[in-house]
């Protein structure tokens, strides 16, 4: 990842603070950055065509985009203080998910940058519609935060080592040069986790000149010294590796849970509007089993 000069924030709601425009103004410490702040608004009493005339309609909704402008320049006039270049876009859609994706899509930005849904109910913080569906469709790197900082814990780089074609290679790269930069901004400690599948066990304990054990051990081996190669590519010697048997909807949430990982970034591949990941179709696994920060990188966003 090379450092965002365009960022586009999710402005979610009137509030008094936003984590997503504060994580934001973390990268302008250090680069020179131009912030869009995104925000979508829409009033189902509009849609009140027995009651409201179409005169009435457009008047209402051009007094609450108004209203809505007005907040927003609020925050910018509070970033220009601090000589932040930012625009302000306001988008008026009846489903918030689209009117996001659809101003990614305008904007082209480098970096998205949202909080995760605070009002979820539910353990997984990617149960939410929105959220999950831009971490499906969402054409730009996506973060997702919890908080207005980085936190003093690791950053988790889930990584396929038997990735052999182009695309999937190509998210290897990214998740580990996106790790080694945030690790940097946020001076934080790397960990890379790969997840290997001893195949045909069962047939094995028909052959007992095949040592099982031996054979989860040279796998093990493999994969690791896979790893290995890949974080020296990238200037990761230093990072933690986790190399682990099982599937990675399994091995992956666990280790976020023994490492206490504030992080974890993982590829996507959205393929006719239902996303994969690079490690397979496990996003919603994975996710599901994470309560943490999620940097998400669509391989369209980085083609």
């Amino acid at each position: 990842m090379n450092a965002p000069q365009k960022i586009l924030v999710v402005i979610s709601g009137k509030r008094k603070q936003h984590e997503s425009l504060l994580r934001a103004l973390k990268f302008a410490e250090y680069n020179d950055i131009h912030i869009h702040l995104v925000t979508v608004i829409y009033e189902p009493i509009l849609e009140l065509t027995d009651v409201l005339s179409s005169d009435h309609r457009k008047e209402m909704k051009k007094e609450y985009l108004a209203d809505r402008f007005l907040y927003m320049n609020t925050i910018i006039a509070d970033l220009e203080k601090k000589n932040i270049r930012c625009t302000a876009h306001v988008e008026w859609c009846q489903d918030v998910a689209k009117g996001i994706e659809d101003a990614v899509n305008n904007l082209r930005p480098d970096l998205v940058i949202k909080r995760i849904t605070a009002d979820s109910t539910s353990i997984n913080p990617f149960a939410m519609p929105i959220d999950r569906h831009l971490l499906r469709h969402c054409n730009a790197p996506l973060l997702l935060v919890k908080k207005a900082a980085w936190e003093d814990a690791p950053i988790l780089a889930a990584v396929d080592v038997l990735a052999k074609d182009e695309d999937h290679i190509k998210l290897n790269h990214a998740i580990l040069d996106s790790a080694q930069f945030l690790s940097q901004l946020s001076a934080s400690e790397v960990h890379t986790v790969s997840a290997y599948i001893v195949h045909n066990m069962s047939a094995a304990v028909d052959f007992p000149a095949i040592n099982l054990h031996q054979l989860s051990e040279n796998s093990a081996k493999f994969h690791s010294e896979k790893l290995d190669s890949m974080e020296k590519e990238h200037g990761l010697t230093m990072a933690k590796k986790h190399v682990e048997s099982g599937v990675p909807e399994t091995v992956i949430p666990n280790v976020v849970k023994q490492i206490d990982a504030q992080m974890v970034i993982l590829g996507t591949v959205a393929r006719k509007g239902v996303s994969a990941f690079f490690l397979g179709n496990t996003a919603e696994s994975i996710l599901a089993e994470l309560n943490c920060e999620v940097l998400a990188l669509n391989l369209n966003a980085i083609n």
